[in-house]
């Protein structure tokens, strides 16, 4: 990436970070109840599938900054902390397990489809820092020069469940991708007072937690259940960004 996209990039995430920031805390009483919001989203537990970054499984140490704010955090009612291994930042959902929307036997076909798509773009690096919030989570944001837009980019060209689902992505539309990476880390229960999660998670808000790199694009299956919020991920396939490499060989 260039060094230009790369600064427009952090730029652009920073203030929508400040955004977000700004809107959570402008509010008062406790955050909203994410188990309830998901329970709604996936149709009632179902399990989802999503083009991912397990960032957690991949960098298990990349949460050590964090540390004081985390114990804090996990003493308190307003706040759900998932273990660190389940942290990720969600590329792109192509859906939910059920008959009527995406069976088992179907999954080989998203990454097997996606595979060639995804070779072309190049590797690169993400730098994970600063905190804000959804109405329902607290997340870390993600400097990728934009490269996670590309990368969605072509799983829409090779897979044609992923550009049904972006036409209801409110961050896609056919002119602009405005998809920003971020990784949840705290979920909120819908108790207490988000008064008390502001007055933790200030003094860390600027918190660097590490450049990483980033050289496959995972699929995985994100289980969920009602009474165990954070099973292990699973990780169905992994597909290497190869760029130019791999661009040498087929026609663009």
């Amino acid at each position: 990436m260039t060094s230009n996209t790369t600064t427009d990039a952090a730029a652009e995430y920073a203030a929508r970070r400040a955004e977000d920031w700004a809107a959570f805390t402008a509010k008062s009483g406790p955050g909203a109840d994410r188990w309830a919001a998901w329970a709604e989203l996936s149709y009632q537990w179902k399990n989802a599938v999503e083009f991912l970054q397990p960032v957690g499984l991949d960098y298990p140490s990349y949460l050590e900054p964090l540390q004081p704010l985390l114990e804090r955090l996990g003493t308190m009612e307003e706040v759900d902390l998932p273990p660190a291994e389940f942290t990720h930042l969600t590329v792109l959902r192509l859906g939910f397990l059920m008959s009527s929307d995406i069976l088992w036997s179907q999954t080989e076909s998203f990454y097997v489809n996606a595979a060639p798509r995804i070779h072309r773009v190049q590797p690169f690096s993400i730098r994970i820092g600063g905190i804000s919030a959804h109405e329902d989570v607290l997340y870390l944001g993600v400097d990728d020069g934009h490269q996670f837009r590309e990368v969605r980019r072509q799983i829409r060209l090779g897979v044609m469940k992923a550009a049904e689902m972006l036409k209801s992505d409110p961050e896609w539309s056919p002119e602009a991708d405005r998809y920003m990476p971020i990784v949840p880390f705290a979920y909120f229960t819908g108790r207490g007072d988000r008064a008390r999660v502001i007055e933790a998670v200030e003094p860390y808000l600027n918190t660097e937690l590490g450049e990483h790199p980033i050289t496959k694009i995972k699929m995985g299956r994100v289980a969920s259940d009602p009474d165990i919020h954070y099973p292990g991920m699973d990780v169905i396939a992994e597909i290497g960004l190869l760029g130019q490499e791999y661009r040498k060989g087929y026609h663009n």
